[in-house]
């Protein structure tokens, strides 16, 4: 399931594959999930001037894919989409595990 504003969404949950039935016991284990838009270096003034409407650019190309991490790692990459009244976002390509198999 997915949470969207505190909302539940039903998602596709495929069947798990054997081993991973045997970690049932840490589904319920609660994970940070951060969704990364971008970074910029901004000296102090500037920031100090930062005032409704004001643009902060930053150096993404358009329609390039956002970072998705799990508790400070990143696993994903996604873009974001509506969901109803809401934004969601839709993965795009799940990551290998740094020295993996």
């Amino acid at each position: 399931m997915s949470d969207i504003n505190n909302q539940m969404i039903p998602a596709e949950r495929p069947s798990p594959a054997p081993f991973l039935r045997d970690l049932a016991g840490v589904y319920d284990i609660p994970l940070k999930v951060s969704i990364e838009v971008g970074r910029l270096r901004l000296p102090v003034g500037e920031f100090l001037r930062l005032s409704p409407g004001r643009i902060l650019e930053i150096k993404k190309p358009a329609g390039e894919p956002f970072e998705i991490s799990l508790n400070g790692c990143v696993v994903a990459k996604g873009e974001i989409i509506m969901v109803e009244q809401s934004s969601g976002v839709r993965i795009v390509e799940v990551l290998k595990p740094a020295g993996g198999a």
